[in-house]
């Protein structure tokens, strides 16, 4: 296994004023940074500069981009917005997509009322699938979130220490396992191609195909996906690839 550190970041999605989860994101990215080996940071996508008059990748935010690229894994906070998680993690997400590609996410859900961000959790599944990442089968449910963190951000249920903990462990077997099988398995039909590692030199494996849109009307890309076994660096090529499809 790589002795580099994992880096999960945890992506904080509402930029609603007074939000209660933004409490969420910050224990977990604290008990994350706890961990030996594990290295993590809060990205709140209020501060994510994304334009509203494009969308997908023709927006995509290089410091964003560069984040899910070099991440190992990630868990995304989301609150309850109408039976669904917000508007403006949904157009955050979308602006990457080979970035993402056999990556773990976990999933935690925030809600003011009793149902505990679960609706949350089911609507981003569908979601995170299409993206490339990976879901853990443990996720946390944070329901009447005000008598689970005081306004100052400090825990008053001790309880959800022991289920963080369980969540944090599948997802740091995951990143691991995965980060393995990108950096050393290589699919059949591309194990002949050798790609040099521009930071080292190490010839990289090539771990996915996935299709993407492109700049065209109808046009889709197709997203090589490699990793370094060296240094651990990824990238991305794109070449074009014929489609019928018409982008929405």
């Amino acid at each position: 296994m790589s002795t580099r550190k994992l880096n999960i970041p945890v992506i904080l999605g509402t930029s609603r004023k007074g939000r209660a989860s933004v409490h969420a994101a910050r224990f977990i990215c604290d008990l994350l940074n706890r961990r030996v080996g594990v290295t993590s940071e809060l990205i709140d996508i209020a501060s994510v500069p994304l334009p509203t008059d494009d969308a997908g990748e023709a927006i995509k935010h290089q410091p964003f981009a560069a984040a899910m690229r070099n991440a190992d894994g990630i868990v995304i906070v989301a609150p309850e917005y109408n039976h669904s998680f917000p508007g403006l993690l949904k157009h955050a997400l979308d602006s990457c997509l080979s970035e993402y590609i056999h990556k773990a996410v976990g999933l935690v859900g925030v809600s003011a009322g009793p149902f505990a961000g679960i609706r949350v959790v089911q609507s981003l599944l569908p979601v995170m699938r299409e993206l490339g990442l990976v879901t853990i089968f443990w996720d946390i449910n944070i329901g009447q979130v005000a008598k689970v963190f005081a306004e100052n951000g400090r825990l008053l249920d001790q309880a959800f220490i022991g289920r963080a903990d369980r969540f944090i462990r599948e997802l740091l077997w995951m990143s691991k396992v995965l980060q393995y099988g990108r950096e050393h398995v290589t699919i059949d039909e591309e194990a002949m191609a050798v790609v040099p590692c521009t930071n080292c030199g190490t010839p990289m494996t090539h771990h996915a195909n996935k299709s993407v849109a492109g700049a065209g009307e109808g046009e889709t890309m197709l997203a090589v996906a490699r990793a370094c076994p060296g240094c651990g660096a990824q990238t991305a090529s794109l070449a074009s690839t014929a489609s019928s499809e018409i982008i929405a």
